[in-house]
């Protein structure tokens, strides 16, 4: 976690949850300091006493999701590392993980709103590139635990990995679970043992 996602007041926590929320259902022209004081049930002008431009409500809140995604691979990588070479397992984990960023389409929406921006701003660009390369890394780990490493890139994976959270976005919710754990295990199942 960035010092500035630790030390973040339960104001501007409430804050940043809120604009994670108009953003995921508003879009980035959606995000303004008057839709996320609505949001937070706040008096209108109290985002901007604490995040005074668009600019620094957009950097604030892409270190708190990008925190909140990276605790999870965090969590994730010291899961695989209890594992190595078990491959079942880190299809499980994987998938356990999505599952559970089902459960918070605000905060995947958002997130892929902000990977959008983050193609026009180095800063924001900057801020979801560590969890990420976190990911490829673990990513790499396994492929590697399972000899694949010969295959299609650990980010090449990733991205498909990705492809997959933001098709689920646009299933209904109903959907969603299903596609994620089928779609994960076809992508992960490749780098189990050979079948021989």
């Amino acid at each position: 976690m960035s010092p500035a996602t630790e030390e973040l007041s339960p104001r501007r926590r409430e804050i940043l949850a809120a604009a994670t929320t108009v953003l995921a259902r508003q879009g980035n022209r959606g995000l303004t300091h008057r839709a996320v004081d609505r949001e937070a049930g706040l008096s209108e002008g109290s985002s901007s006493a604490y995040y005074r431009s668009r600019d620094a409500l957009i950097g604030a809140l892409g270190d708190f999701v990008a925190d909140r995604l990276g605790a999870d691979v965090a969590a994730l990588g010291a899961r695989l590392a209890a594992c190595p070479g078990d491959h079942e397992r880190a299809v499980a984990e994987v998938s356990r993980l999505f599952s559970r960023w089902l459960d918070q389409p605000d905060l995947l929406a958002a997130r892929l709103e902000l990977t959008v921006a983050a193609t026009r701003d180095p800063g924001l660009a900057e801020r979801f590139t560590l969890w990420r390369d976190d990911l490829v890394a673990m990513v790499r780990e396994v492929m590697s635990g399972a000899g694949k490493e010969g295959g299609a890139s650990a980010e090449t994976l990733v991205a498909a990995l990705d492809g997959v959270l933001l098709a689920s976005l646009m299933l209904p919710p109903r959907r969603r679970r299903r596609f994620v754990g089928d779609s994960v295990e076809e992508l992960l199942s490749g780098l189990g043992a050979d079948a021989s």
